[in-house]
């Protein structure tokens, strides 16, 4: 159908989005800075959590700062599971001022939040980074973490009123990247596609057509979505969701 259209396959697959100014520094100096930042973040956050008190983070500047920190702390191994941890916090609760923002959310967000939640999606995109060589348990816990997200994503797509069209872009191109980096891989077992092949398929499909309904995908995303899919298909779950989902699209006619 839209054959004739660009597909948006390899700006998805090559975008820098998800790329930190820590990692033009050596590892040791970003994990430094990310895991003392974050983990001062992550408290205040806590604390914050049970008041009113609003977030020290009060200038643009200072948030673009603080989100390049965080950027990379989702992108440490996963031995630096309390870090990826915290970052993973302070995103999803950053990610309310699409909804009904917390006092701990930076003013900066609150006040425009589609152009930071772009960004946030972008970082996010590197929790769903495969890490080879992992332990199993580890891998279980990038997992849950994995899930949290997800389950954040669904909940703003579902009940945000002032998701723009740019941001509903971002968010399908961000669970196409998602998929992507965790599906297009050989399978191996109990690497963390198998943890999460079912979840983040399921989540890419209610919310492309919860997209259908709110801000209709267009057709170069279409294509994206149809091509990528070719690539993950040796997934048996892409197969039964492609199948479940035509049928119930199908079934009243």
């Amino acid at each position: 159908m839209y054959c004739d259209w660009a597909s948006l396959q390899e700006e998805i697959q090559c975008d820098r989005g998800h790329q930190s100014v820590l990692h033009k520094f050596p590892a040791s100096v970003g994990r430094e800075v990310a895991c003392h930042v974050v983990k001062h973040i992550a408290q205040n956050l806590s604390i914050a959590a049970g008041t009113d008190e609003p977030s020290s983070l009060q200038d643009e500047k200072d948030v673009n700062w603080t989100m390049e920190v965080l950027c990379f702390g989702l992108s440490l191994p996963l031995t630096e599971h309390e870090t990826i941890n915290n970052c993973v916090k302070v995103y999803v609760e950053w990610l309310t001022a699409l909804l009904n923002p917390k006092p701990c959310v930076p003013r900066p967000i609150i006040e425009d939040a589609n152009p930071f939640a772009q960004v946030i999606l972008h970082h996010l995109l590197n929790l769903f980074t495969p890490r080879p060589d992992s332990v199993s348990d580890l891998v279980s816990k990038q997992a849950v973490l994995c899930h949290r997200v997800l389950r954040a994503i669904e909940h703003v797509a579902k009940e945000s009123v002032i998701l723009t069209r740019e941001t509903w872009e971002v968010l399908l191109k961000f669970l196409l990247a998602a998929n992507d980096s965790l599906l297009s891989p050989p399978t191996e077992k109990d690497d963390i596609s198998d943890h999460l092949c079912d979840r983040v398929l399921s989540v890419l499909f209610m919310i492309w057509l919860m997209a259908c309904h709110k801000s209709f995908p267009s057709p170069s995303l279409w294509k994206t979505f149809r091509n990528m899919c070719l690539y993950w298909r040796h997934h048996e779950a892409l197969v039964t969701m492609w199948h479940r989902v035509n049928h119930a699209l199908t079934a009243m006619y």
